[in-house]
C-alpha cells in the first residue's frame, strides 16, 4: 500500500469499500484499484457497494483512475441524481446476442446451466430457507423467466412473470449429510447436482433448482444452486451470495428480508440492445470487424471443426493451476508495470504460447492467431444503466486477433522479455477495441443485414473467458471454488462451439491467489495431448514474465497510455530504450 490517510467522507468510504472487494488490509488514497489486483468484474462489486452507501460511481472510473484520491473526485452522492425512470421488470423480454448465439449453437436446452456451491451455516431449517430462496425469487425477474419456443424451436419468445409466480419450496430439495464424512461430500454433490440439473424446465418456468446438503444443527452444510444459463452468468452469482447472505441475517433477527435495490432489469437493457443495434455508432463498426475476421489466422488441427460432431463431456477437460508466487505478480505488479490489465497480461502469455505451438506443427497461417473473447457484457458504453446487481445472462463474446510471438523453446529470459513486448502489443489492440466489442454481438445478432455478412465471415475456433477473482472462506454464504466458480455445465448432446475453450479464475487461498484454468477441446480436431502441450507453455510464459518483470528497466508504455501521439509501438519502444539509462 502507497498510504496516504482518507480526509473527506468520498475517500474513507471508498478506501474502505476497495480494501473490502479485494480483500487487502488498509488501504490508502494513493493506492490504486487495478494495482491492487482489480478487474473488471470486481469493479461491477465495488460500484454496488459504492451504491450501498450512498456514492455513484462507475466502472469505468474504477478502473481508469489511478488511485483512490482520484476516484473520489468522480463519486458523486446518490442524493444529487435524477429520479430514477420507472423500470418494470416484469413481461416480455427481448433475445440478446448470447441468447441467439446459445439458440444457434443447437443443442438441448433445457439443461444449460451454471451451479455454484455456497456455504450454508448452523441452525438453517428448511423454512428458512425456503423464504430466503422465495426472496431471490421475488426479487430478481429473470429468476421467474419463461421460454417459449414454436415448433421447430426456431423462435424464442421470452418472459419474466409477476412476483410470487414461482414457489420456492418446490424448487428445493433436501439432503441428509450427518452421517458422511466431508471428504465424500463431493460425489454426492455432483450426483445432486446433475440431478437437479435434469430437473430444469425452463418452458415450464422452470429456471432454478436448489439441493441443501444439511450437516446438522452444529455444522455448516452445502448449498446447490443450479440456474439455467438464460437468467444467470458469472457477476450473477456474487449478486445472489450476497443477497442470500442479506436474507440470512434478516431471518436470524426475525426480521422481514428486504434485499438491496436493482437499479435495472435485465428486461430493459435487453431492450436498450435492440435500439443500439441499428444506431449509426453500431454500424460504422461494422468494416472493422470485416477486416478483423478475414481468413489466413493460425489453424487448429489439421481438419475443421464440424458443427455438431464434438459435443462437451466432463471427460475431455482439465484444470490446472499456476502457484500463488506467480499469480500475485500477475494481478498485481506486472500489470502496474505495464500499465495493463490482467486480461492483457494473460493473453500476452497465451500469445506467445501459441506462437511455439503452431511453430511446432506448421499451424502458424499468416502469424495471427483468431480468439474470441468472453467478457461480462455489462458496459455502459451503450446506456447510462446501473446493472451492477442485475442478474441474468449478459455476458458478451467478441474477436479479437493476436499477432503470435517467435517461440524461444528453453530461453527463459528471451521468453520473458518477448511476452514483456507481447503485453504491450496486446494493450494496444485491445485499447483498438471499439466500445470494449459490445456491438460486436448488436451487428452480428441483433442486425439482420450485417448479421449476414458477419456470419460469412472466418470465425474464431477459439475461446479465451477469465472470470475474475473468488475468494475462499469458510465464512457462512461463501462460493465453494472446489465445485466450480461458474464454469457452465450442459448436460448431454450440447454441440462444442469452438475446437479449444478455455475458462480462467483466480481463486485467492489463505496462502494467496492461484490461477485455475478449465481447458476443454473437440476431440476430433485436436488432441488431448496438444491441448495440454498449449496449456503448458502458456504457463511456462506466464512464469517468464513474471521473472521479466522483476529485471530493471522491464515495464513500459504503449500508445495508449499517451493522450496525444502518432508513434508506433516500435518508435516508442525505442524511446523508453534510449532513455533508460538515464
Amino acid at each position: 500500500m502507497t498510504g496516504g490517510t482518507p480526509a473527506t467522507r468520498h475517500q474513507r468510504i471508498l478506501c474502505q469499500l476497495v480494501a473490502d472487494v479485494l480483500g487487502v488490509g488498509d488501504v490508502g488514497i494513493g493506492d490504486g484499484f487495478v494495482a491492487l489486483g482489480g478487474d473488471s468484474i470486481i469493479a461491477m462489486q465495488l460500484v454496488s457497494r459504492a451504491r450501498k452507501a450512498g456514492l455513484r460511481i462507475t466502472v469505468g472510473d474504477v478502473l481508469a483512475q489511478p488511485d483512490v484520491e482520484a476516484l473520489a473526485r468522480t463519486a458523486t452522492p446518490l442524493a444529487q441524481e435524477p429520479a430514477p425512470v420507472a423500470d418494470r421488470g416484469v413481461g416480455p423480454v427481448a433475445t440478446t446476442p448470447i441468447m441467439r448465439w446459445f439458440r444457434e449453437r443447437g443443442g438441448v436446452v433445457d439443461t444449460y446451466n451454471q451451479f455454484a456451491v455456497l456455504r450454508t451455516p448452523s441452525g438453517l431449517t428448511e423454512p428458512r430457507l425456503i423464504s430466503m430462496v422465495q426472496a431471490l425469487f421475488d426479487h430478481h425477474d429473470m429468476l421467474r423467466l419463461r421460454l417459449s419456443t414454436s415448433g421447430d424451436e426456431a423462435d424464442w419468445v421470452l418472459e419474466t412473470r409477476p412476483v410470487g409466480a414461482v414457489d420456492a419450496a418446490s424448487a428445493i430439495r433436501r439432503t441428509d449429510v450427518t452421517g458422511h464424512p466431508e471428504q465424500e461430500w463431493a460425489a454426492l454433490v455432483r450426483q445432486e447436482s446433475d440431478a437437479a440439473r435434469d430437473r430444469l424446465r425452463p418452458t415450464e418456468g422452470n429456471v432454478l433448482q436448489a439441493v441443501w446438503f444439511d450437516a446438522g444443527p452444529d455444522r455448516q452444510g452445502l448449498l446447490a444452486l443450479v440456474v439455467h444459463h438464460l437468467a444467470v452468468d458469472s457477476i450473477s452469482w456474487r449478486v445472489l451470495a450476497a443477497d442470500l447472505s442479506t436474507a440470512w441475517q434478516a431471518v436470524e433477527r426475525g426480521a422481514a428480508i428486504t434485499l438491496d435495490p436493482v437499479p435495472t432489469s435485465f428486461r430493459r437493457w435487453s431492450g436498450v440492445l435492440g435500439e443500439q443495434a441499428q444506431a449509426q455508432a453500431t454500424v460504422a463498426q461494422l468494416p472493422g470487424w470485416l477486416d478483423l475476421l478475414r481468413p489466413g489466422a493460425a489453424r487448429f488441427g489439421d481438419r475443421a471443426r464440424v458443427p455438431g460432431q464434438d459435443v462437451e463431456s466432463r471427460d475431455r477437460s482439465f484444470t490446472e493451476s499456476l502457484p500463488a508466487e506467480f499469480t500475485e505478480a500477475l494481478l498485481t505488479t506486472v500489470p502496474s508495470l505495464f500499465n495493463a490489465g490482467v486480461n492483457d497480461v494473460l493473453l500476452a502469455g497465451l500469445a506467445q504460447a501459441m506462437g511455439d505451438w503452431h511453430g511446432r506443427r506448421g499451424t502458424a497461417g499468416d502469424g495471427t492467431a483468431l480468439l474470441h473473447l468472453e467478457g461480462h457484457g455489462r458496459e455502459e458504453v451503450l446506456a447510462e444503466v446501473d446493472v451492477s446487481r442485475t442478474v441474468g445472462w449478459f455476458t458478451g463474446l467478441f474477436p479479437i486477433r493476436l499477432d503470435l510471438g517467435e517461440p524461444h523453446r528453453g530461453d527463459a529470459h528471451a521468453a520473458g522479455a518477448a511476452v514483456g513486448h507481447a503485453v504491450r502489443q496486446v494493450k494496444e489492440r485491445m485499447r483498438g477495441v471499439p466500445d470494449k466489442g459490445v456491438r460486436y454481438g448488436l451487428l452480428r445478432y441483433l442486425n439482420p443485414l450485417t448479421g449476414a455478412l458477419l456470419e460469412e465471415a472466418a470465425q474464431p475456433e477459439f475461446v479465451f473467458n477469465y472470470l475474475g477473482r473468488f475468494e475462499v472462506s469458510d465464512d457462512d454464504w461463501s462460493v465453494v471454488p472446489e465445485y466450480g466458480t461458474g464454469l457452465d455445465d450442459t448436460g448431454s448432446g450440447m454441440p462444442m462451439a469452438h475446437s479449444i475453450e478455455v475458462n480462467v479464475a483466480t481463486v485467492d487461498r489463505a496462502d494467496g491467489p492461484a490461477l485455475r484454468a478449465t481447458w476443454t477441446w473437440a476431440d476430433s480436431v485436436v488432441s488431448e495431448a496438444d491441448t495440454r502441450e498449449l496449456a503448458e507453455s502458456w504457463f511456462r510464459m506466464l512464469r517468464a514474465l513474471v521473472a521479466h518483470a522483476r529485471e530493471p528497466g522491464a515495464g513500459g508504455l504503449a500508445p495508449p497510455d499517451l493522450t496525444l501521439s502518432s508513434l508506433s509501438l516500435q518508435e516508442l519502444e525505442e524511446i523508453q530504450s534510449d532513455l533508460r539509462p538515464f
